[in-house]
């Protein structure tokens, strides 16, 4: 576990903020994720990449870039795309759990020398370092209370020449659920709010029969919110996308299929489920 002497110091415990609910969530929930099934942490041990090919192929090419993961969990995608090629990868979480279990990760594979795991919450972050790639993917904007403030963050670490890619969970399929008889109703706001949605009774993506202890908060951020935040901070998108399958179960009776994304098999019209978008400097 890395925390650079550059970061600002952590805050007094004593001192409530927005994310500290989030940073509990997590650091409960991250040995849960380790021993899912969902996960497959054996399987990636033996070789599996948990990066799926959509991602892939918007990363690439990533052979001898350096990469920067935001919000990167327990590791498993970025030590995936270090094995993919990347020249050296430094994952960012908030939650303590998730860095030391991806530095054992990192150590047991013999990947630490190439691996740097740092411990911040993201909208903090100022590592300065420049990479030619920056990360970022499911179900992570929405537990940010400042979305221009992360614009800034991947701004300051993209290199001049570098892109940023996420692969999002599209914020209108996120405002989606099911009801008991199959119907599709809106469940949580598609606008942005300054008031956080407390996400109790949220069952885990990872586990569905478990609910969180400690559940965390969330925010509505848009499409044209991240979009807006990127070219205030000086980055252009050039590239957007979206897709009719999620990361996960996201609404009840989905299935896993190639690639390791979610579909719906049902009568009716898609959903938009998963959106991408890539960026880079303003010329």
């Amino acid at each position: 576990m890395i925390r650079p002497p550059c970061l600002p110091p952590l805050r007094d415990p004593a001192m409530s903020h927005p994310h500290d609910a989030n940073r509990r969530h997590w650091d409960e929930v991250t040995a849960i994720h380790r021993d899912s099934a969902f996960y497959k942490v054996d399987a990636f041990l033996a070789g599996h990449c948990t990066v799926g090919p959509v991602e892939r192929e918007g990363l690439s090419p990533l052979l001898r870039k350096n990469l920067l993961h935001l919000q990167c969990h327990f590791g498993l995608d970025t030590l995936s795309l270090l094995r993919l090629g990347a020249s050296r990868v430094t994952g960012v979480d908030i939650s303590g759990a998730a860095i030391r279990e991806a530095s054992a990760l990192a150590e047991k594979l013999k990947l630490g020398a190439w691996a740097d795991f740092v411990e911040a919450d993201v909208l903090d972050l100022d590592l300065k370092s420049r990479f030619e790639r920056i990360f970022t993917s499911h179900g992570a904007i929405n537990w940010l209370s400042d979305i221009e403030a992360w614009g800034r963050v991947v701004a300051r670490h993209l290199a001049q020449d570098g892109v940023f890619y996420m692969m999002e969970a599209h914020p209108f399929g996120l405002a989606m659920d099911l009801e008991t008889s199959g119907r599709l109703y809106q469940r949580f706001d598609y606008f942005h709010k300054d008031e956080p949605m407390a996400l109790d009774g949220v069952p885990d993506y990872a586990v569905p029969d478990y609910l969180p202890k400690e559940p965390g908060i969330g925010w509505a951020w848009t499409i044209a919110d991240i979009m807006a935040a990127l070219e205030k901070a000086g980055l252009r998108v050039f590239e957007f996308r979206e897709y009719p399958f999620a990361a996960w179960e996201a609404l009840p009776g989905m299935t896993a299929e190639a690639g390791g994304y979610y579909w719906r098999r049902h009568e009716g019209p898609d959903l938009p489920l998963l959106f991408s978008l890539k960026a880079r400097h303003a010329a």
